[in-house]
């Protein structure tokens, strides 16, 4: 049987509750009955010191020196709480017992060598009854002393005490049962609220939150976690957007310049030179969309989790002369410096080829946002926990919102865009995911006209 939140920890609690509460008054019980028989016992032990008070054993014989004490009313006939005296010689025949008995007589048990109390019945009533050794200087038993009280009154009290606690156990339950549903029911309301919010939030309302309950307890802390995780789902979702529509753009524009290149080439017939130029033109753009596309597949991959970084002590130092030498001829293109100087074997813990690949992408950056006849430097600095390469140039520089922006996918800032700089806004996204993989640490500071400064860090 399938139960909901609600019932089960009505359930639950009802089963804790009862098991506790059965435990409780099975020592309630237990305990006015133990006191019940210890009040009897005293009450026995006392008659039975009086008779034997009254015993004189003399030869192997013992005799009742005070009549008197058998002759008490009590003993004599039957009231409302009477006292039961019986004398047994050693074999268990009875010697000498009071009136009140009349032809009945209390039990005897051979096997009890000790003094020893336990419940009998009388002529069809329950009594109390203590059986007592009588012996001899030596330790041989003569006969014995045997008392009993009436249990009658004592066993009502226990019966009435065991009616009320089963009475009461079961309305105990059955009243905890309707509160904690009702408790339960209160409790788990906020999450029922959870439930409607998060069955209305679609693809379409995805900025709905739950409301926060007023108590911080873990019902707070579940609702904060969801509201948390639609947070990343709507970024998610707009970047998805934002994704499709960046990428649609970039691709637009190359396919509609080839289609309108290759429709003004159909119009009417041209000599060779100006069908290569536009040919080679056409070439150059199939050559941007294939970079585009190749770029997206490479993001796809980092960001789906399927590249796992091998991550090893590497030469930061041969890392950086790879990079510098294989862009350098770029840089001669525009008249740039690159300024490195070797400082040996620079050990960090980080995938070779990834950090090679982000390296590549910043000074690239430096180079393409560089203008003509600067300095673009290479430097690295050296800290007790960490280790930092920085990739200075003194290009056109970035606001802060700029900054804030750069590592979004296909960002570009309007002076790039203006200014025709070749580029889509990959690269750093590309940089940004494979530090992230690596746990390196990338910072940014730029001023406008005056260059741009990105500090590479690697935990040591």
């Amino acid at each position: 049987m399938q139960l909901n939140l609600r019932n089960r920890i009505s359930f639950f609690y009802l089963i804790s509750t009862a098991v506790l509460t059965g435990l409780i008054f099975v020592v309630i019980y237990f305990s006015v009955s133990e006191t019940v028989y210890r009040h009897l016992d005293e009450d026995l032990d006392a008659e039975s010191n009086e008779i034997e008070k009254n015993l004189v054993v003399l030869n192997d014989q013992f005799i009742i020196a005070n009549a008197f004490e058998w002759n008490e009313s009590e003993h004599g006939r039957i009231e409302v709480n009477p006292i039961f005296i019986q004398i047994n010689d050693a074999a268990g025949k009875v010697i000498k017992k009071t009136g009140n008995l009349l032809n009945g007589k209390l039990s005897f048990d051979s096997t009890l060598k000790f003094e020893s109390y336990f419940n009998t019945s009388l002529s069809g009533s329950q009594i109390r009854q203590v059986q007592i050794p009588i012996k001899n200087p030596i330790g041989v038993t003569l006969g014995y002393i045997i008392v009993a009280m009436p249990l009658a009154e004592s066993a009502t009290v226990l019966q009435n005490l065991f009616t009320i606690l089963f009475g009461t156990f079961w309305i105990v339950l059955l009243v905890l049962y309707y509160v904690t549903r009702y408790i339960a029911g209160k409790s788990i309301s906020p999450i029922n609220k959870v439930i409607s919010t998060a069955e209305r939030i679609t693809k379409e309302n995805l900025d709905e939150r739950i409301e926060l309950p007023v108590h911080k307890d873990e019902i707070y802390k579940l609702t904060s976690t969801i509201n948390d995780l639609l947070n990343r789902l709507e970024d998610a979702v707009l970047r998805e957007k934002q994704f499709t529509s960046d990428a649609s753009h970039e691709l637009r524009t190359p396919l509609a310049v080839l289609k309108g290149t290759l429709e003004v080439l159909i119009r009417k017939p041209r000599d060779v030179d100006e069908y290569e130029t536009k040919i080679k033109y056409c070439i150059s753009e199939v050559d941007r969309m294939t970079a585009l596309l190749e770029q997206l597949l490479m993001l796809a991959r980092f960001e789906s989790g399927k590249v796992v970084p091998v991550i090893s002590e590497i030469d930061l130092n041969l890392t950086l002369q790879s990079v510098f030498h294989r862009m350098q001829s770029i840089s001669n293109e525009k008249k740039l410096s690159i300024k490195y100087e070797d400082h040996g074997r620079i050990p960090v813990h980080a995938d070779s080829s990834l950090v090679e690949i982000i390296i590549e992408n910043i000074l690239s950056n430096a180079i393409k946002y560089s203008r003509g006849g600067e300095e673009i430097k290479i430097r690295v600095e050296n800290y007790a926990d960490k280790t930092v390469c920085s990739i200075q140039d003194k290009g056109m520089g970035m606001n802060e919102e700029q900054i804030s922006k750069i590592f979004d996918r296909f960002y570009r800032g309007d002076e790039s865009r203006n200014s025709r700089i070749d580029g889509n806004g990959i690269g750093l996204a590309i940089v940004k995911r494979l530090a992230d993989l690596q746990n390196i640490t990338i910072s940014v500071s730029s001023q406008v006209n005056k260059g741009t400064d990105f500090n590479i860090s690697f935990p040591n």
